[in-house]
């Protein structure tokens, strides 16, 4: 734990509630986003964004684009709960800390994705370790050696099999987009495109048809806890896409990393989410006791600690990024006149009920 530098912090889902899925935010959502951070730092706020995608998804995206001055309030806990980035001063880079990292094994990374794109992860991840090809080749021959002898058929991997559903369906599986994170592997059936296509009848339907599918793929494979630290879910549908997560890694436990590694009290955080109902991927930050949670979702989300982020102070009714940058607006303003963070979230608290 460091010594407890800091007066709050803001922890806030990505897609459909900073900026919306798939997005690659304009220069005036920049904008309000960097600016938001700047007044953050000025009065000791850490900035925390949480969401499932890796540094080097969000760091092109977001990250990199904000001011540099800004990097010492900002950690960011991607790979759905599984890594943990920071900013060092030392070496001008962001860097992973390896302490918090909890990974699939090589065999559930196998099992899950298939040779091929097991073989294309462990080469991407190489030219960051500077790994070499036979080290490669060696972590793939194991990982086929401990798949065999506990019974593993290699040619029923879940990803190509629902590769293969998706040719049957009528759709190009070429276009498919996989990305392994470490410690949870997103599979996009229709590519790395807006939520919208995602949402159309057949291709909706057609995507719980599958993410059952994995489901009861992993039930009959024990949750491939056999093959690793622990077993894989697929927690919650998301708006796109399949996600397979190590169990263990999620919203919740990035959360207590942060109170843990601060000294910050659960009371001094905000979560801002679009997920928070029961069965969302925010859904898990309830559990901890004092956070309060900015639900800016379709769908309201009564308890305890819950701000209605869908109505404005001013009466206005808002969702999604809209509702969030609202109160960003509001935040930052409350802390421009000096209110003490602590009094600001009490009044959110009021405001939003």
């Amino acid at each position: 734990m460091i010594n407890n530098l800091y007066q709050g912090a803001w922890m806030t889902d990505i897609d459909d509630t900073l900026v919306l899925s798939g997005d690659m935010p304009d220069q005036s959502r920049l904008d309000a986003i960097s600016n938001f951070t700047k007044i953050l730092k000025k009065h000791e706020i850490l900035w925390i964004p949480m969401s499932g995608v890796a540094m080097v998804k969000l760091g092109p995206r977001i990250l990199f684009r904000l001011p540099e001055d800004d990097f010492s309030h900002i950690f960011y806990y991607g790979g759905d709960g599984s890594l943990k980035y920071f900013f060092d001063e030392e070496s001008q880079d962001w860097k992973e800390d390896s302490n918090f990292s909890q990974l699939f094994s090589d065999a559930q990374s196998f099992i899950v994705l298939g040779q091929k794109e097991f073989e294309i992860s462990l080469t991407q991840l190489s030219k960051i370790s500077n790994s070499n090809s036979t080290l490669i080749s060696n972590r793939v021959s194991t990982a086929k050696k401990i798949l065999t002898d506990k019974g593993y058929d290699l040619s029923d991997c879940i990803l190509d099999i629902l590769k293969g559903k998706l040719n049957d369906a009528g759709i190009d599986s070429g276009l498919s987009e996989t990305y392994f994170r470490g410690g949870s592997v997103s599979w996009m059936m229709l590519g790395d495109v807006s939520a919208d296509p995602y949402h159309e009848e057949f291709n909706l339907k057609l995507r719980f048809e599958l993410i059952e599918l994995s489901r009861k793929w992993l039930k009959e494979h024990n949750d491939l806890a056999d093959i690793g630290s622990s077993g894989i879910s697929v927690p919650f549908p998301g708006a796109r896409g399949i996600k397979f997560v190590l169990k263990g890694n999620d919203k919740e436990r990035s959360a207590r990393d942060l109170i843990r590694w601060t000294g910050l009290d659960s009371k001094e955080l905000i979560y801002a989410g679009n997920e928070l109902f029961e069965g969302g991927n925010d859904n898990m930050l309830r559990k901890i006791e004092g956070v309060t949670l900015l639900s800016v979702g379709d769908k309201e989300d009564p308890g305890s600690f819950i701000v209605n982020g869908r109505k404005g102070k001013d009466g206005s009714v808002m969702e999604g990024v809209h509702a969030n940058l609202y109160w960003m607006d509001w935040v930052a303003e409350k802390l421009e006149n000096n209110e003490q963070w602590m009094d600001i979230l009490e009044e959110m608290r009021l405001s939003g009920d």
